[in-house]
Formats: structure tokens, C-alpha cells, sequence
């Protein structure tokens, strides 16, 4: 399989798995990818944040939110997402596959912030923010 690189600055991404999810992290910046769905599992895996060893400051140093990013995976258009509880996280999405690139940090506050709630309730704080 041919390795993927970092969508923001090129480094060959290392593989690991983490409580059966496949993770690929750059060592250059601290970014994660996940494919499709990964993060979701990811995050409600108790310690998961331990995946995101970046800080907060490098991956802010590496954002460059004016480039057209594209998949690491499969090279579609990355889009530039908001967390809707959490509206200080931003992370790329890939347009056809769906997979996430989080900067370094980004992880830990996805994940700090995660409640498991029900659909319901998501839909409600989307439609009603001051509700929780």
C-alpha cells in the first residue's frame, strides 16, 4: 500500500492501531487522520485523547486554512468543518470519503467535549445552543 502523507506539510504519516482503530499521525506536526467513522469509535474509547500528543500551538502553526487541502487517502477536496457542540474545533473532512484530519490538539478537545447524547438532543442544541 502506498504510504499517505500529511495534507498540511507533506511528512510521511506513521500507522499505528489504538484499541483496534487504525490511526495515522504525522511526525512532523502531530495531525491524526482517521477514516470514515474512527473518530466517532475513537472517542468514546476511555483515554483515546492519548492518541493526540501534539499541542495545541503546533497545530495552530500548521493550519493554513487558505490552501485547498486534499485527502490523504484519496485526494478529493478536504472541507473545513465546525464541531457543532464545541464551536472552537475545526477540522477537514474529506469530501468523498469522509475521513478527518484533526490538527495537532484538535483531538483532546473533541474528545473532552464528548457526552454520549441521543440524536434528539444534538438536534436540539443545533436549533437551540443555549439549551444543554
Amino acid at each position: 500500500m502506498k504510504p499517505i502523507t500529511c495534507p498540511k506539510c507533506r511528512a510521511k504519516l506513521e500507522s499505528f492501531v489504538y484499541q483496534g482503530i487504525e490511526i495515522d499521525r504525522c511526525p512532523k506536526c502531530a495531525g491524526i487522520w482517521l477514516d470514515s467513522l474512527e473518530a466517532e469509535r475513537l472517542k468514546m474509547i476511555q483515554g483515546s485523547e492519548s492518541v493526540d500528543i501534539g499541542v495545541s500551538a503546533t497545530g495552530m502553526s500548521c493550519a493554513c486554512s487558505e490552501k485547498e487541502l486534499k485527502c490523504p487517502k484519496c485526494h478529493a477536496k478536504m472541507i473545513r468543518m465546525l464541531d457543532i457542540d464545541l464551536y472552537a474545533i475545526w477540522y477537514e473532512q474529506c469530501s468523498k470519503c469522509r475521513g478527518i484530519w484533526f490538527d495537532a490538539g484538535e483531538f483532546k478537545k473533541f474528545k473532552q467535549n464528548f457526552q454520549p447524547k441521543s440524536i434528539f438532543d444534538r438536534t436540539v442544541r443545533v436549533f437551540n445552543p443555549k439549551q444543554k
